[in-house]
């Protein structure tokens, strides 16, 4: 093999060209794809010959040519899938692999190590390797041995088995006089082996290199260690070039930097449109992009790598992903299925505008907020009909129209349909059906797509033994779909490389990622973020040390390095104006990398520190905030305007107001909360919980006592009762079957260990204190939630009612007991509030002019029961009191802005009452 050293710095289109003009039979094949797309598209714009006898292609389709077999070539993840079809029990137990998930990285690490180890030529048998490697290298050598045998049973061939001497296509080479390398900078051992076959056959191979020959090592056939810059009398003498530096602080200042350099630019240089190419170093994150979206697309474009996942199918298959995977199944004793679906992971799809689109599912969206607020935690196809069917008769818990249940029931079937699914031929319609629905336009999108389609359908094609059997445990379906979306994590929407060529052409400027730079002379660059470690560089070190590597002659990062900032010197050396960037933030660990501060040492740059003040800073942020054909102008903030709410007197009087006590609460201690609330009226949940709710928990514990108490009437009545400890937990057990969908199953167990335990000492504990005080009593009766004056509620002021339901009420000769069962926090201010509730309750009592009336709070947790025996008479909520908190209510003009600013109705409407602002340190 010869090379052709054309030395750093030099202009690699302008030698090509002339090469090419030569129209010999001649293959060229570059090791830059970039540098491939922009010399090939200038090239043949701009030739004169119609006819070319040379030939130009990337080194990726060189190989592909070059390589020809029969067998069925295995990529991406159907390379895990044989692996994971490989593997034999004993394996399995002895890497913990329990379903084929386990198995990915293990298996992507596994193809890297051995296509390394053949690449570079490397005897298995004379690997020295630690203790600790002997037996996870040996379990690697024989799943090695188990993937050639299933591989040859099957006709299948792994990109790395491929390639081979053997599999050289003679018709391919013979087409050829030479073959002319570009920049091939590292060559592995079988590479060296391939190039001296090949040219045995007849056919010159030659390596065209932008550097100079004391740079290049001919015995290991890769970048020296000693590579570098060249010193500062041949860089005066040899390059004429440009360099300045810039230092930021932050992102913001730098993109502020970059437009005032290229309008400076063009405002320098009217007479000669100067292009300059831009790069950012570093890594593509949206972190960069979100960066760029404050610049002018008009003028400035980026262009970075789009995976998958940032597509909105993506996000629609995965939030499917997520409702599958979520999925309990209940078995009925008929043999059906119930299908219990999580109500978290439906929130979270119904938040994307586009997965209610494909699903038609826009009108159930407040159907599903009314289910969340219901504290439903799961949903199934029969507990929504049976809801619908409550509704229907006036006796559940929402209201919504027909059509928004049965889309909604409809959707769960074919989610039930769908979880069923147990091959990749049955998900085939269903996921081009989604596509369809999904409406996208971007042609770019569609194609990636159903390549990973096609190619994922494939596997049930090559007859592997036993697929899918125990690949994903007993949730097949969402196995396959997340199956699935790991095919389309591999499917990057590339760079379009002669998209970018084509811009630049249009002499638009735009921002790329320095992994898409390429060799070529450029007038002007700027090179963006060059600070932290750059290159960044990931080799993966598998197994075996970097020392190691080393030793076995694997490339380490420091050889990938090199090749790296063999590109960025390159272009450096070429181009006539550089302009360098990075960010400084000591806060923020941030400084200059290294080859950045080996420049500006060794050709004594001066570096411009670019302080951006608060007025460019502000200038900057008027013009984008101003449309195009307007102004900015300064414009004066006036002082507060006082605006109290104002009630509707007229509607407050034409409409009944029926008022239980929180509702009693917020009208007495803050107007402007209940009569904003009212209007409100309803109000989006914001998150779901995987826990019981507080409220939930709530009633659950109140039905118990309500339960144990009633079950247990007649005989606490009559002075008879016997606890039964068996009882009270069969009781709760079917209260909480009850309460099936409104409890998450992941930590039902810990809650019936813990918490329900304690509850059920506490309910026997309060019987038997109840039992021991009511049987000292004559003539008892128990009413258990019972609303007192059943049919009618009090009239308190003009068309004001009171109305409640306490929990427990027992009548007995002389005495009423009112009883509030109690699970929040224990309390003096909890406690007050309570019995101010029993005496809001007792007010509607027709026998409270007779009897005495007690009341009773009793503590759900411990069974305590807590009497208002030593309350103090200003203690006392009376009828007096809710008779003048409700005529000032409909008497005053302004609703008033409350005098308990600690309560938590309060702080939840704070930001609208603005009550400081209001009263200006005045009383109202």
């Amino acid at each position: 093999m010869n090379i052709e050293y054309l030395g750093l710095g030099s202009d690699l289109k302008k030698i090509l060209f002339e090469k090419f003009d030569q129209n010999k039979n001649v293959l060229y094949v570059f090791e830059n794809s970039s540098s491939f797309f922009e010399i090939k598209r200038e090239y043949l714009k701009n030739g004169e010959n119609i006819f070319h006898n040379f030939k130009m292609m990337n080194l990726y389709d060189f190989y592909e040519k070059l390589f020809q077999t029969d067998k069925i070539v295995l990529k991406e993840e159907k390379q895990v899938v044989l692996f994971y079809n490989s593997l034999t029990d004993k394996v399995k137990k002895e890497l913990k692999i329990k379903s084929y998930y386990d198995v990915i990285d293990i298996a992507y690490n596994f193809y890297g190590l051995f296509s390394e180890l053949q690449e570079y030529k490397i005897d298995y048998e004379k690997i020295q390797i630690e203790k600790w490697q002997e037996k996870i290298f040996g379990t690697l050598l024989k799943i090695n041995d188990e993937i050639k045998i299933k591989s040859d049973e099957k006709g299948l061939i792994l990109p790395y088995m491929l390639r081979n001497t053997e599999n050289i296509s003679e018709n391919f080479i013979k087409k050829y006089e030479k073959i002319c390398f570009i920049n091939k900078v590292k060559i592995t051992p079988f590479e060296k082996e391939l190039f001296d076959i090949i040219e045995k056959k007849g056919v010159e191979i030659v390596n065209i290199l932008q550097l100079d020959k004391n740079q290049f090592d001919r015995v290991k056939l890769q970048i020296k260690d000693t590579f570098a810059l060249p010193d500062m009398a041949i860089f005066k003498k040899k390059y004429d070039v440009n360099i300045e530096l810039y230092e930021y602080e932050n992102k913001f200042a730098q993109l502020l930097g970059v437009t005032q350099k290229l309008h400076n630019n063009l405002k320098n240089n009217r007479e000669k449109e100067i292009l300059c190419k831009i790069y950012d170093a570093q890594n593509e994150s949206m972190d960069n992009e979100e960066d760029y979206f404050l610049l002018n697309q008009n003028k400035i474009t980026y262009n970075f790598e789009i995976t998958m996942k940032k597509t909105k199918i993506y996000k629609i298959l995965n939030l499917i992903y997520n409702i599958f995977e979520s999925v309990k199944v209940i078995p009925k004793k008929n043999g059906e299925k119930i299908f219990l679906f999580k109500m978290k992971e439906f929130y979270n799809a119904f938040k994307l505008r586009e997965f209610l689109n494909v699903f038609k599912l826009e009108k159930c969206y407040r159907l599903l907020q009314e289910l969340i607020a219901s504290d439903y935690k799961y949903i199934s196809r029969e507990k929504l009909s049976e809801l619908d069917n409550d509704s229907r008769e006036n006796k559940g818990e929402y209201r919504n129209s027909k059509n928004e249940t049965e889309s909604f029931v409809k959707f769960l079937e074919k989610l039930e349909c769908v979880y069923l699914y147990k091959t990749l031929t049955e998900y085939n319609k269903f996921l081009e059906e989604i596509f369809i629905e999904s409406k996208e336009k971007e042609v770019k999108t569609r194609d990636k797509y159903f390549e990973a389609l096609s190619e994922m359908m494939i596997l049930e094609d090559l007859s592997f033994d036993n697929l899918w059997s125990g690949f994903f445990g007993q949730n097949v379906s969402a196995g396959l779909l997340k199956l699935f979306l790991k095919y389309l994590d591999k499917k990057a929407i590339s760079l379009d490389l002669e998209k970018i060529d084509e811009q630049e052409e249009e002499r638009k400027v735009t921002i790329n990622n320095f992994s898409s730079i390429s060799e070529t002379s450029k007038e002007s660059i700027m090179f963006l973020n060059l600070q932290d470690t750059f290159p960044e560089i990931n080799v993966n070190n598998y197994l075996f040390s970097k020392t190691q590597r080393v030793k076995m002659g694997l490339p380490v990062s420091d050889d990938e390095k090199r090749i790296e900032i063999f590109k960025f010197y390159q272009n450096i050396l070429s181009a006539k104006n550089i302009y360098l960037s990075y960010i400084k933030n000591i806060d923020e660990n941030k400084d200059s990398a290294g080859v950045v501060e080996e420049i500006r040492l060794k050709y004594f740059l001066e570096l411009s520190k670019n302080e951006i003040s608060e007025k460019d800073e502000l200038e900057f942020i008027k013009m984008y905030f101003t449309k195009e054909d307007g102004f900015w102008s300064k414009k004066e903030i006036g002082k507060f305007q006082k605006s109290k709410l104002e009630k509707n007197k007229e509607k407050l009087l034409s409409e009944n107001l029926s008022l239980g006590f929180y509702d009693f609460e917020k009208l007495r201690d803050f107007e402007y909360g209940f009569y904003v609330e009212k209007m409100i009226n309803e109000y989006e949940l914001e998150k779901i919980e995987d826990k019981i709710d507080p409220l939930v928990f709530g009633n659950i514990i109140h039905l118990l006592y309500e339960k144990v108490v009633m079950e247990n009437k007649e005989a606490l009545e009559n002075g008879n009762f016997i606890i039964n400890d068996k009882k009270i937990e069969n009781t709760l057990n079917d209260i909480l079957a009850s309460f099936e969908y409104k409890m998450p199953k992941e930590y039902m167990a810990f809650y019936k260990k813990i918490s329900f335990q304690e509850i059920i000492k506490s309910a026997k504990k309060f019987l038997k204190e109840l039992a021991e005080e009511l049987s000292l009593k004559g003539n008892v009766k128990i009413y258990s939630e019972e609303k007192i004056k059943m049919k009618t509620e009090k009239e308190i002021y003009r068309n004001a009612y009171i109305n409640g339901v306490v929990d427990l009420h027992i009548q007995t000769d002389n005495k009423e007991i009112l009883v509030d069962y109690k699970s929040g926090k224990d309390s003096n201010e909890n406690e007050k509030r309570t019995f101010n509730q029993l005496d809001y309750y007792s007010e509607m009592l027709p026998e409270k002019e007779n009897n005495k009336i007690r009341k009773w709070i009793v503590n759900t947790w411990n069974g305590e029961i807590t009497t208002d025996e030593n309350r103090k008479p200003e203690e006392i909520l009376t009828e007096k009191d809710i008779r003048q908190a409700v005529k000032e209510y409909y008497e005053t003009e302004y609703c008033n802005l409350g005098n308990r600013k600690d309560s938590y109705f309060y702080r939840k409407y704070k930001d609208i009452c603005r009550r400081e602002e209001e009263l200006d340190g005045q009383n109202e």
